[in-house]
């Protein structure tokens, strides 16, 4: 199947299918079936007023483009090639190659930080037809005659994956021990290991290794239980060492090592043996550590970013509060503290984030103020897709909201330049609404801004293990 005919046909569907009609009262959840695979979400497709809506961002990535989210607007943008779609919540009427296109019958939604479109919007003009399934509240989505394998007839089952005949050549490469010594970590494999990559997990304590191009042999597969297996750990500052098959696409092996104490892990192939990776834990040696933090205040210059009720600009609030964070933190003898800009100056995305990966910093976190309706009120932070930017967000949002008291609205996945590019564990926190009265007021005033200074430092000391 060729999947950029499937994603520029994704785009005109609203017109060429007649309503998917399902009678409902309330707007239940519904599953998706694409090719025969059930396609995870973070959240569930949903029924309203007889129309589907999908994730966006989902079936798009699914097949090849680029999403992108503008929280300001609320406009999600999805880019393959020559094609570009606009699509805004609340807004009826998309944009497509910079035209508007007719309208939808149900606008795009916002649903924990995802954008929902109507399903007929993703179908006929990319090769896909679908069928609804009442009796299991599915949509399937199947290639139209001619675009592949299993063309031209919905699916009622996922289909089998096959069986390899025995001689047939895998580029995968196969975890076939893993062992953890009093000293050592060891992980075999079928043919040259590859690079790992690792990081830190909190709240429990983790260290993660994982293995791209690879997959579990068969015996170590036979000890999974709910994808899950265990090898007992010798070490004294490890717990237990968990394995998995963590994704299939690309096929990557988790091995997850349960800490007993603050360690770092270090591994490569064993000389001579490039089938054979090492991994040996060191504690971090008091007062030698310095971890490099980057605190980038939003905007700057040019650029006020969002402007408040009574016309105070985002940058100035972010620039104030990120002074007062690198104030605090020239007390840490354990961090060196990088700002982006401490002056009114105009900083690009770009420019922030090589700052932060040419130093090759420990921590990144961008400071902002939201805006939207006089409604609209809380605390919220943002990261991209890493598990250990996921972990640092949620430290972050912990101790803001103490600062704050403002709404929790939570921690979220955001395609966002400074987070996605930056290559260390990255967080984007929204102090507040500056579009909210009542937290307007507050957030233009030293002492709040003293105690959100305070909460952003307690998070990075948390974060980093720093007492």
């Amino acid at each position: 199947m060729k999947l950029w005919s499937t994603v520029a046909t994704l785009l005109m569907i609203a017109l060429l299918l007649p309503s998917l009609a399902f009678g409902a009262t309330s707007p239940p959840t519904a599953k998706i079936v694409l090719d025969g695979k059930t396609l995870t979400t973070e959240v569930d497709p949903l029924n309203v007023d007889g129309n589907v809506l999908v994730p966006i961002r989902q079936i798009f990535e699914k097949l090849g483009a680029k999403v992108t989210w503008d929280q300001s607007k609320q406009t999600a943008t999805i880019v393959r090639d020559s094609m570009k779609i606009q699509l805004t919540v609340g807004d009826r009427k998309p944009v497509v190659n910079g035209s508007r296109a007719e309208q939808l019958e149900v606008a795009p939604m916002n649903v924990k930080g995802n954008v929902l479109v109507p399903v007929r919007f993703v179908g006929q003009k990319i090769g896909y037809d679908f069928k609804w399934v009442q009796e299991t509240s599915t949509v399937q989505i199947f290639p139209k005659s001619g675009q592949g394998s299993g063309a031209g007839t919905p699916p009622t089952t996922p289909t089998p994956t096959p069986t390899p005949n025995p001689g047939q050549v895998s580029d995968k490469v196969l975890v076939k021990t893993i062992q953890l010594t009093k000293d050592q970590l060891l992980v075999g494999t079928d043919k040259k290991s590859p690079q790992a990559n690792v990081f830190k997990l909190t709240s429990p304590d983790r260290i993660v290794i994982d293995l791209p191009g690879t997959e579990l042999d068969a015996s170590l597969a036979g000890k999974l239980v709910n994808n899950v297996g265990e090898v007992p750990s010798l070490h004294p500052m490890v717990e237990k060492v968990r394995f998995s098959n963590f994704n299939n696409d690309p096929a990557t092996v988790r091995i997850t090592l349960d800490m007993k104490a603050n360690a770092d892990l270090t591994i490569s192939a064993a000389a001579g043996q490039a089938n054979l990776l090492v991994g040996v834990l060191k504690a971090p040696e008091p007062g030698k550590t310095k971890y490099k933090v980057v605190i980038d205040a939003g905007h700057g210059g040019t650029d006020s970013g969002a402007v408040s009720l009574t016309n105070k600009k985002e940058k100035d609030f972010v620039l104030a509060v990120a002074n007062k964070v690198a104030k605090l933190l020239e007390k840490e003898p354990n961090i060196q503290t990088y700002m982006t800009r401490s002056t009114d100056t105009f900083v690009t995305l770009k420019g922030r984030s090589e700052f932060a990966n040419n130093l090759d910093a420990d921590l990144f976190l961008s400071i902002h103020a939201n805006k939207a309706t006089p409604t609209a009120g809380g605390t919220e932070t943002f990261y991209y897709e890493r598990a250990d930017s996921k972990a640092f967000a949620n430290v972050v949002q912990k101790h803001l909201l103490e600062a704050t008291g403002f709404k929790n609205r939570g921690v979220k996945e955001g395609d966002l330049h400074v987070v996605r590019e930056t290559k260390m564990p990255a967080a984007l926190a929204e102090v507040g609404f500056l579009s909210n009265a009542q937290e307007e007021a507050l957030m233009y005033t030293s002492a709040f801004q003293d105690k959100v200074a305070a909460s952003f430092v307690a998070a990075i000391k948390e974060y980093l293990k720093i007492s």
